[in-house]
């Protein structure tokens, strides 16, 4: 309710204009009439999101995948917990899924208990110039000489691209919209490319705005898989 009282149990509220007697639970108007306290409800955390609704880590440098929550890690920077509208636990490791409390090694609500989670390090915000397509006639050009070898090696085989187009071994088919609305098949010099408007993007990247590649917010489970790589392959 707008304008409330809040009373002093910290557990209840009353409309303005009234006072909280916490003995009977109730809420007393000046004209002496009574009315029940109202029991607050939790506030719900407002998460920022950027367009590809990865979640923005207050810090505003580092995000976190969706489906997961920003919290403060021990060093001062941010990590993900790997569940939505998590607690964050004091001991800036741990944190429990929403509705529970970090109690040591535990999270708990009312008689259940659970093993508290394990917080994973969120992913910087970097941005780098996105990657030009190959031009027209160099593509035409390297296309040939790789059909020309496909004999020996297989694996450098050209790319079909369309009507009457290939694309270079080891480079990506785009298919963009030319100035005029046409339909038009571009190749990108990097293979497993994400495509953009006039543009392309390495694997495990956004296209964004101003030309720039943003790198993806990576989950648990990759950064698992990628433990001992070097993050920043730039």
């Amino acid at each position: 309710m707008p304008h409330a009282v809040c009373c002093d149990d910290r557990n209840h509220c009353c409309p303005t204009g009234t006072t909280c007697n916490p003995l009977g639970q109730r809420c007393i108007g000046e004209d002496e009439q009574h009315t029940p306290m109202r029991k607050k409800k939790p506030a719900k955390k407002t998460v920022e999101r950027n367009e590809f609704n990865e979640v923005l880590c207050p810090d505003r440098s580092s995000k976190c995948p969706d489906g997961s929550t920003c919290c403060m890690l021990e060093q001062g920077t941010y990590g993900c917990c790997p569940v939505p509208n998590a607690v964050c636990c004091a001991d800036m490791l741990h944190c429990c899924p929403n509705g529970f409390q970090c109690h040591g090694q535990f999270c708990s609500q009312n008689y259940a208990k659970i093993p508290h989670l394990r917080k994973f390090s969120s992913t910087q915000i970097h941005r780098k110039p996105a990657v030009d397509f190959i031009p027209e006639e160099e593509d035409s050009e390297e296309s040939s000489e790789s059909t020309e070898d496909a004999v020996e090696e297989d694996d450098i085989n050209p790319i079909g691209c369309g009507v009457g187009k290939t694309c270079p071994a080891k480079t990506t088919c785009c298919k963009i919209r030319g100035v005029n609305g046409e339909k038009k098949a571009m190749c990108c010099p990097l293979s497993n490319a994400v495509c953009c408007e006039n543009t392309c993007c390495p694997g495990g990247y956004h296209c964004v705005a101003g030309g720039k590649c943003e790198k993806h917010a990576r989950t648990m489970r990759t950064r698992f898989w990628s433990a001992g790589e070097n993050e920043d392959e730039e």
